[in-house]
């Protein structure tokens, strides 16, 4: 099977500070254990409100994709102890369970040669939006 090229874009960055995590998975295992995402980037943001990028010759697969805007750059979602994010966050298909992150069969998306993009709003559960 021939190798594909995935776009993916983060809209809503209204932050200016902080590094714009991005965890691709294909598994459940990994997924559900925040570890050996697939395709992993840590990004410095600064002044923007979308972010682009395209990860080229992947599988075509199904995946997830978790994504969020690191504001005090610990490398961690930061989460009240009630389990809320207190950082702006995302995932695929732009779920927003919010006191759970969701499933891996909930967040998975095939891609194919036709399908081959991923767009992210980021939320912010401050309210904010």
């Amino acid at each position: 099977m021939a190798q594909i090229d995935v776009k993916l874009t983060i809209t809503n960055l209204k932050k200016t500070k902080g590094n714009l995590a991005i965890e691709f998975y294909r598994n459940v295992e990994n997924y559900t254990k925040g570890q050996n995402a697939f395709k992993k980037l840590y990004i410095p943001v600064a002044e923007i409100d979308k972010y682009e990028t395209v990860f080229k010759d992947i599988e075509p697969t199904f995946y997830a994709v978790k994504v969020y805007l690191d504001t005090n750059n610990n490398k961690k979602l930061d989460k009240s102890f009630l389990g809320v994010r207190k950082e702006p966050y995302g995932f695929s298909k732009n779920l927003d369970p919010i006191l759970r992150e969701p499933t891996f069969e909930e967040a998975k998306i095939e891609m194919t040669e036709e399908n081959n993009t991923i767009s992210i709003k980021l939320n912010n559960n401050k309210g904010d939006d």
